[in-house]
């Protein structure tokens, strides 16, 4: 398939096609199991906090020691606090669309989904659905964080990276509703959009210098909120 021709421009938006759509969930799924599985087979090493193992440690140590982290922390406090505050603003805005879903169900005088909005109802959702997969990795355990935090006796799972996935989802499904809510509104549609993609960029970004995690670990983040996204917008415009 030639996914260029599965996108085009409708109405100032970029559109893309069940069809294209389809085919980039495919591939999401396909190079997510393909870097899960390389970490527990390819260049495993045992390194880190109580001598975890990480697979790909070529370019994870590479990567380590190009940012030069603090030698007796292990991190960057300045970038791990600036993390922890994307984090929350991330929270916020998925906390805030559960809200109003949930204020839609008790509106409608019911439970069952009758009467609230499905856009809605396909957020809520997706951030059950993230949790479900957090959870499942948190006990599946691929690899663990190359530094101990303060107050922790070992290293906490650390695949796929929790704050870069939190700001993929957050911010992905907020501009979903940004551009459903201002549909006719181009120019502050376009506006508001944009905003949700630095705010995005900028939660990875500060995740990845952070150096609580494995640069791995935020490719599978990305790759992990991608498909969970693309899942997302299937129901969304149902």
């Amino acid at each position: 398939m030639n996914i260029f021709k599965e996108i085009y421009i409708d109405d100032g938006r970029l559109t893309i096609s069940d069809e294209g759509r389809g085919f980039l969930l495919k591939n999401a799924f396909l190079w997510f199991l393909v870097l899960t599985f390389a970490l527990k087979i390819f260049n495993v090493v045992e390194v880190g906090p109580g001598t975890a193992s990480i697979g790909l440690s070529k370019v994870n140590i590479w990567f380590r020691n190009l940012c030069h982290y603090n030698e007796g922390v292990g991190y960057s406090p300045f970038w791990y606090t600036l993390t922890r505050c994307f984090g929350y603003l991330s929270m916020a805005a998925c906390a805030f669309w559960t809200a109003l879903f949930v204020r839609d169900m008790i509106l409608s005088g019911g439970f069952d989904g009758a009467g609230t909005d499905k856009n809605l109802a396909a957020s809520f959702f997706l951030y059950v659905l993230t949790a479900i997969a957090l959870v499942i990795f948190h006990y599946l355990v691929v690899n663990y964080s190359p530094v101990l935090l303060p107050g922790k006796r070992k290293p906490s799972p650390s695949y796929p990276a929790f704050y870069a996935l939190l700001s993929v989802i957050a911010w992905g499904s907020t501009s979903f509703h940004i551009a459903d809510i201002f549909d006719q509104k181009t120019k502050l549609r376009r506006i508001l959009i944009a905003l949700c993609m630095v705010l995005m960029l900028a939660g990875i970004v500060s995740c990845t210098l952070s150096g609580l995690n494995w640069l791995t670990d935020i490719g599978g983040s990305i790759l992990l909120g991608i498909l969970l996204l693309l899942i997302y917008s299937f129901f969304f415009y149902m």
